[in-house]
């Protein structure tokens, strides 16, 4: 009976963490939407928030963030079970268990000024603007001005700050082709 006991205290620990880190994420999704400019045309009607695929970040956002304003826009929050179901939208949460469709999301919404946020390691290389991460047991986010700034959004300093940076493959490509060459002397 006492081990049991203790195993299921350690299960409600375990879950009421997992409960408050995706508390957290929903949260971090408010702040990008409070620190990123949009292009006019993503200034009118409500401020859309789309959650791809099934997970408890969907009831967070609709429990946190449903209903607040970002500037003169209501936030709504909508969920996508699959990528067709996914419509226009200031910001794509796409969850772990999907993370696989990023390529045909960055496709799908290519032209778009949807930000793609996504939450397992290494997606801001795959074509996720913002990427939250755990570092260290505590919640961060890896962000990519540059793919941002193609979709012609514009990322607050302190957001920027806040962030770990990355560029992405396109920029670093870029910057290569452009460097001096080292190996040439001029005579």
């Amino acid at each position: 009976m006492r081990v049991f006991l203790i195993l299921m205290f350690l299960f409600l620990i375990q879950t009421f963490a997992f409960s408050q880190n995706e508390r957290l994420k929903s949260l971090f999704v408010y702040n990008f939407a409070k620190n990123i400019e949009w292009p006019a045309r993503y200034n009118e009607g409500d401020f859309v928030i789309t959650a791809l695929g099934n997970s408890t970040i969907y009831d967070e956002l609709q429990q946190n963030v449903k209903g607040k304003r970002i500037g003169n826009q209501t936030v709504q929050v909508r969920h996508a079970a699959q990528l067709s179901d996914v419509g226009k939208c200031h910001i794509l949460y796409i969850t772990f268990q999907e993370s696989d469709m990023i390529e045909a999301v960055g496709k799908r919404l290519q032209g778009t000024s949807t930000v793609i946020v996504t939450e397992k390691n290494g997606m801001i290389g795959h074509g996720a603007d913002i990427n939250i991460i755990e570092c260290n047991g505590k919640l961060r986010f890896e962000i990519d001005p540059t793919r941002l700034e193609k979709k012609r959004i514009i990322a607050s300093q302190k957001l920027l700050e806040m962030g770990i940076k990355h560029e992405s493959e396109d920029t670093k490509k870029k910057q290569l082709s452009e460097s001096p060459d080292d190996t040439h002397v001029p005579r």
